[in-house]
């Protein structure tokens, strides 16, 4: 247990690291609104267990008023949980 709490931990660290990333700036000077989400889900494969994780935090997304063409994946990684289950990560970067 302590060890899937140290997982999320990290996790919303990248994802914090990822929010605070400088974004490219236009000639016009225009500001940009830069949000991090993250997902996670308990899966019975690998794969399903990543892009529930990836749909998840693009849910969180949509909820923020950002469309799909406006994030970015940063990171999707799953780790065994033991009997067959996996836990799946994902941390995406959305810019308006």
């Amino acid at each position: 247990m302590t060890s899937i709490l140290a997982r999320t931990g990290v996790a919303l660290a990248i994802a914090g690291l990822a929010a605070l990333s400088p974004t490219v700036a236009h000639a016009d000077v225009s500001v940009q609104e830069t949000q991090a989400f993250t997902g996670s889900s308990y899966e019975q494969s690998s794969g399903k267990a990543k892009r529930e994780a990836e749909n998840q935090a693009r849910r969180h997304a949509l909820l923020s008023g950002y469309n799909n063409d406006q994030c970015v994946l940063l990171y999707s990684y799953s780790d065994g949980a033991g009997f067959g289950w996996w836990y799946g990560y994902a941390g995406i970067r959305c810019t308006r």
